[in-house]
């Protein structure tokens, strides 16, 4: 039955002239927002000015950003208190990451390179914290992480933009501007007072004159409009971001299984080629590398390790990825399941080569921070190999990618605490030293 709408009564209103709602929530974001945008450009923005100033060192931005994401988190947490407070995902991840922000001031002079790398790795799991939180993902069901990360950072921070014109000119009603008056007339008396009082306490105290002159001796009218231009564009953006995280509609990107599926003739072919070619690369390691046969003529154990170690590890890393595509998407079969089994065991084989070869390196040349990292890496990613395993073996569902994902994050994390550094001298002082 079709319903008619009477366009000839007096209280009709045209769908196109209703006014939009706007949620409370969406009108405290914005307050939210500015104070995030406030500390980002006192904080973050303040710290790159003096760096290319050449006024602090970059271990002064790294102090700062650690203070900005820990206001932003206990600030994230706070707005999205309902989503966040049950999830122990979100919870492991903050906590992680406030810990690598701590790291920042525990070890302020350590390890140039991982400070380094942590700037950037804060932020990357912020992202993908917040967009758990957006798209309510869980360990089962997160296949399209890697879609919403992306889309948090190059669309999200402006579909929201209208909405932020839409809520910020509904705020000067009819019902607020007896408020906004009483804040004006509020403002201009204050200035007033202040015009005539500051003069006075100016020449009662010659300290007070003193620090009030300093106060505004660097006032600069262009570095105002710069610093407030910086305010609104990340006010705008966090705003967008934090809009879509809670309000907007988030797309999981989760691909279904069953519509992408691999054949079982090119799972067979491909897995197949591959495993041979391990399969004689494995004999080669065994021969020269296990077993110590004589090296070719001109190459010695110290350059066999350094032209291989590197390679071996990034190819099982290649691996692993290779065994989660073909679980996931190829047919169930037991000859697939055979063929990732075989897969597993060759990489855990070139994986005890790649540390037998950094062992080899080591012992020649001692530690380095890329050294560490490495030996760090591989044992990762043995652990890797094992849950690989028992998921190939169980019949549970096990959530590989979110739980390597976080036991990345906190292999990562543990490395920090490790102190890099003292750990690089500690070593070579025992063990290479002597």
């Amino acid at each position: 039955m079709e319903m008619k709408i009477d366009c000839n009564n007096k209280n009709f209103i045209p769908p196109s002239q209703v006014k939009p709602q706007w949620t409370k929530a969406e009108k405290l974001l914005l307050p939210v927002s500015l104070i995030i945008a406030i500390l980002f450009d006192r904080l973050v923005v303040t710290a790159l000015f003096r760096i290319f100033s050449f006024t602090d060192s970059p271990n002064d931005l790294e102090l700062a950003s650690s203070v900005f994401w820990i206001c932003y988190l206990i600030i994230f947490h706070s707005f999205f208190w309902q989503r966040v407070k049950e999830d122990y995902v979100l919870w492991f991840v903050a906590i992680c990451t406030l810990a690598l922000c701590i790291w920042n001031f525990i070890f302020s002079r350590g390890n140039f390179d991982f400070r380094t790398i942590t700037l950037f790795v804060i932020p990357s799991v912020l992202m993908a914290h917040a967009q758990w939180t957006a798209n309510s993902f869980t360990l089962k069901s997160s296949d399209g992480m890697v879609s919403a990360w992306f889309k948090g950072w190059f669309i999200k921070p402006f579909t929201g933009l209208n909405r932020l014109l839409g809520v910020s000119a509904s705020l000067p009603s009819e019902k607020n501007k007896p408020y906004i008056k009483k804040v004006i007339q509020g403002i201009c008396v204050s200035a007033i007072l202040l015009i005539i009082i500051i003069p006075l306490l100016m020449g009662a105290d010659q300290v007070f004159n003193l620090y009030f002159r300093q106060l505004f001796s660097s006032f600069s009218l262009g570095r105002l409009i710069l610093h407030t231009i910086i305010i609104l564009a990340v006010f705008s953006a966090f705003y967008s971001f934090l809009w879509n995280v809670g309000f907007g509609k988030n797309d999981t990107g989760i691909i279904n299984s069953r519509s992408l599926s691999i054949d079982p003739i090119i799972s067979s072919i491909v897995l197949g080629s591959i495993i041979l070619v391990y399969v004689l690369f494995c004999i080669v390691q065994f021969t020269y590398l296990f077993a110590g046969a004589g090296l070719p003529t001109g190459m010695t154990y110290s350059e066999y390790a350094r032209e291989g170690f590197a390679q071996t590890v990034v190819v099982c890393a290649i691996n692993l990825f290779i065994f989660g595509v073909f679980l996931k998407y190829g047919t169930a079969h037991n000859l697939i399941k055979g063929m990732l089994g075989a897969l597993l065991v060759l990489t855990g084989i070139m994986l005890v080569s790649g540390w037998v070869r950094l062992d080899l390196y080591i012992v020649t040349f001692g530690m380095t921070w890329l050294r560490l990292l490495s030996a760090w890496f591989i044992i990762y990613l043995a652990t890797v190999i094992l849950l690989c395993a028992t998921k190939l073996l169980s019949k549970k569902e096990i959530p590989l990618l979110a739980i390597c994902s976080l036991m990345l994050l906190a292999w990562y994390v543990v490395l920090g605490y490790l102190n890099p550094d003292n750990f690089i001298n500690w070593y070579n002082n025992v063990y290479f030293l002597r």
